[in-house]
């Protein structure tokens, strides 16, 4: 075999494994999104509902629209811990039992540093978990009890 044909070989192996490695990234970081109403208040709320999504979360993005938040969906209720490791912006997290209602809040958590990041861990199970800025919360009257319903899109 020559160097042509072996140049040509590793070229055409590269583009293959690029291909199918955009390919993979793609349908990787595509998620889900649905509409919540919550107190009155509509958003769009990407779901995280495997572990891969719920463990990376909103973590590395530089902002969140007012109107949007992500809504980590588990298939059974627990404690579900969760901290503010490499966010960029401060959020309020809320936790939802299986019938949707408010079972735990923590407000205004700001990001925070690998070395020093607490885990928010709940009172009591929750099933579901929301993510949005801080003080929505407050401004949007959520408090213990409240519950979310889905829309359809």
């Amino acid at each position: 075999m020559t160097w042509s044909h072996v140049n040509k070989l590793l070229l055409g192996s590269l583009l293959v494994v690029l291909v199918i490695g955009g390919t993979s990234v793609y349908f990787v970081t595509q998620s889900k999104s649905t509409h919540i109403m919550i107190g009155g208040v509509l958003l769009t709320v990407e779901l995280a509902e495997t572990p891969s999504a719920q463990q990376k979360g909103l973590s590395g993005r530089p902002s969140l629209p007012n109107d949007h938040g992500m809504l980590f969906v588990f298939d059974h209720e627990d404690y579900w811990g969760f901290w503010m490791i490499d966010m960029n912006f401060p959020l309020d997290i809320i936790w939802f039992n299986s019938n949707r209602q408010v079972v735990f809040m923590e407000e205004d958590l700001p990001p925070c540093a690998p070395q020093n990041c607490p885990v928010f861990t709940p009172t009591s199970k929750a099933m579901y978990v929301l993510e949005v800025n801080a003080g929505f919360a407050v401004t949007d009257h959520v408090i213990i009890g409240t519950s979310f319903t889905f829309l359809n899109p």
